[in-house]
């Protein structure tokens, strides 16, 4: 490996974090053809096969594994260099990424950059929705919210908020359903739920269990705000956060002493990260606006 070229080890690490060429070639900001040739160099490097290719999407072999852990140990000992070299990255600079779920980014993070980049001019923010929690452990962020608390080891985390969940739906649904008097009652009900890791029927059925009810979504979104212009349109009942619904005027409240749950806010980020100034100055500001609306939560 005497002309081995580090600067594909960036492409790798891209590669793994997005599944596929294409997601990774606009993370780096170049062609995805550009990722499939720095990766068959890789491969024909290692003298090994690093990926599974099916179906468009990218898995790691065995031997990919491997190379994974190498290749993350390099980058953490890059970053920390960096920052020892960079009097620990004092001036606040260069880009952050963050991750979030669909409803937190789009209707908590997105309103609040513009304040974030008014403090620190010279900062860039990536905000991103992954398309599965679990890819947050393969860093394809410097920092994340999440609804669970993270068990990595690599990562610190905070609880930084809870969030009220109630059934929803509009004026114009309701005024032609069915009375919903209690539970039992939205079994006669249209609901709308969405999809993947953004369905709640799981967390709502424990919930109507205990009233002798069960959630079953008639129509199913792949976002969350799909899922409120459906419901917003009269498409049935829905179940968000409070200060989701709230941006919606007509919304109303389905038996909301009865039926609601809390889901938990954390914040996360890499431990070797941490140190940096950029993503301390990221975490004080979002903490602080978890704080000052704190009371919209709940």
């Amino acid at each position: 490996m005497k002309d081995f070229n580090w600067e594909n080890l960036r492409f790798f690490l891209a590669a793994v974090r997005c599944d596929t060429p294409a997601a990774a070639a606009s993370l780096l900001r170049v062609d995805h053809n550009t990722v499939r040739r720095r990766l068959l160099v890789l491969e024909q490097d290692f003298e090994a096969k690093l990926f599974d290719k099916r179906e468009g999407k990218y898995t790691l072999t065995a031997e990919g594994e491997i190379l994974l852990k190498a290749a993350e140990k390099i980058e953490y000992l890059t970053i920390e260099a960096r920052s020892q070299i960079a009097g620990r990255d004092l001036e606040i600079s260069g880009t952050v990424r963050i991750a979030a779920p669909d409803g937190i980014a789009t209707f908590f993070l997105a309103p609040r950059l513009a304040g974030l980049r008014k403090l620190y001019p010279d900062l860039n923010i990536e905000l991103i929705v992954p398309h599965q929690q679990s890819k947050l452990s393969r860093r394809e962020a410097d920092m994340a919210l999440t609804i669970d608390r993270p068990s990595d080891k690599k990562v610190s985390s905070e609880k930084v908020a809870e969030v009220m969940l109630r059934l929803y739906a509009s004026e114009t649904y309701l005024a032609n359903a069915p009375k919903i008097e209690k539970s039992e009652d939205l079994a006669c009900h249209e609901l709308v739920t969405g999809l993947g890791e953004f369905d709640f029927g799981p967390v709502l059925n424990n919930v109507l269990g205990g009233h002798n009810s069960k959630y079953e979504a008639k129509v199913a979104c792949s976002s969350i705000v799909l899922q409120l212009k459906a419901t917003t349109a009269g498409c049935g009942v829905c179940c968000f956060a409070d200060f989701i619904a709230q941006t919606e005027s007509s919304l109303v409240q389905i038996l909301p002493e009865e039926l609601s749950f809390r889901r938990e806010i954390w914040l996360v980020i890499y431990r070797d990260l941490a140190g940096l100034a950029k993503v301390n100055a990221v975490r004080n500001y979002l903490v602080q606006q978890f704080d000052e609306y704190r009371s919209n939560f709940s």
